[in-house]
């Protein structure tokens, strides 16, 4: 039984010089083409921000790094102790990084992810452990 292949959707976008560079870089070092490394790229960063396009219940990570105004984080994490199950804080060198293990409904989770991302500053990773 032959497989179809996936239909290709092809389009044009604009990035930074140094961007550019790197992805040339990068595709070399790995030894893919660059159309394949972005694809992937994509397919990860649509996968980690799933819980903004469909209501499922998600369990994950978020990892802030920067200068975190820590009273602020607080009284976030006190507000969404019901979907923040672990907090640690620690530091390398000199930044702060504060890791949090989060679960509970994806609108909850988006939610939180954007009040982080507006409200600290700082930069914001979730890595889902699992979506169903």
């Amino acid at each position: 039984m032959v497989r179809a292949l996936p239909s290709k959707r092809r389009f044009g976008i604009s990035i930074s010089e140094d961007l550019a560079q790197s992805l040339d870089r990068l595709t070399e070092a790995l030894g893919i083409d660059r159309s394949s490394l972005v694809e992937e790229a994509l397919r990860e960063y649509v996968h980690d921000h799933l819980h903004y396009l469909e209501p499922h219940h998600c369990q994950g990570v978020m990892i802030l790094t920067g200068r975190v105004e820590h009273e602020e984080l607080f009284r976030i994490i006190e507000e969404n102790r019901d979907i923040i199950h672990s907090y640690n804080h620690t530091h390398v060198g000199d930044v702060c990084i504060e890791f949090m293990i989060v679960s509970g409904p994806s609108e909850r989770i988006a939610l939180l992810h954007k009040r982080l991302v507006e409200e600290t500053k700082c930069k914001i990773r979730y890595m889902p452990i699992t979506s169903t």
